[in-house]
């Protein structure tokens, strides 16, 4: 029963797999860029998604103290991306506010084009300035298709879980008692095992 049942779960759950969500979720984390330790501070940047790519992206910030590796959640941090060609600049501040953790500090951005871009990480906090500097590649922007794949795919799953019930309700048999006619007079009983 359990190969008529695998390709089922397989056509169901290999989109799943394949277009996995989180590649285009914004969040606190992501991939780690950068983590360095910059005056007092041990500062690491996190981007997201995953690939790095044009479109709304996220950059968040984790600040710590370098002594203690305590966050920093009062150091105010600003994120500054430039475009390696023409030099445009998008510039916000990192706050907790826009974080889904608080212990980071996330700045959003919707990068208008693939290409270099140059990150600039400003800190300011208790134990005083800190800069840091690293460049990253963005990639083209992700299809439209990718933001609706779920829409399209829920009622595929629906189906394919319609078509194993009914796989499994075909296999296991149904026993149902029916008394003889012909043996009546006797009371003897005949088990019929019917498969619907």
């Amino acid at each position: 029963m359990y190969h008529r049942i695998q390709p089922i779960i397989m056509s169901a759950f290999l989109p799943c797999l394949i277009f996995h969500p989180l590649s285009l979720a914004r969040a606190d984390g992501g991939a780690v860029r950068l983590r360095q330790r910059a005056g007092g501070y041990q500062i690491a940047v996190f981007t997201s998604p995953t690939p790095f790519r044009a479109g709304p992206v996220d950059v968040s910030v984790l600040v710590q103290d370098a002594a203690t590796e305590e966050c920093v959640p009062e150091a105010q941090v600003t994120v500054c991306l430039k475009a390696t060609g023409d030099g445009r600049a998008l510039e916000c501040p990192a706050t907790t506010a826009a974080a889904t953790n608080r212990l980071f500090h996330a700045a959003v951005f919707e990068l208008p084009e693939p290409g270099r871009w140059d990150v600039e990480v400003a800190v300011e906090g208790p134990h005083g300035r800190a800069l840091l500097r690293f460049g990253i590649e963005a990639d083209g922007p992700a299809p439209r298709w990718l933001e609706f794949w779920p829409w399209f795919t829920w009622p595929a799953l629906v189906v394919a879980l319609f078509g194993l019930h009914q796989v499994l309700i075909r296999r296991r048999p149904v026993c149902v008692t029916v008394p003889d006619r012909r043996a009546n007079e006797s009371r003897r009983m005949q088990t019929e095992c019917e498969a619907h």
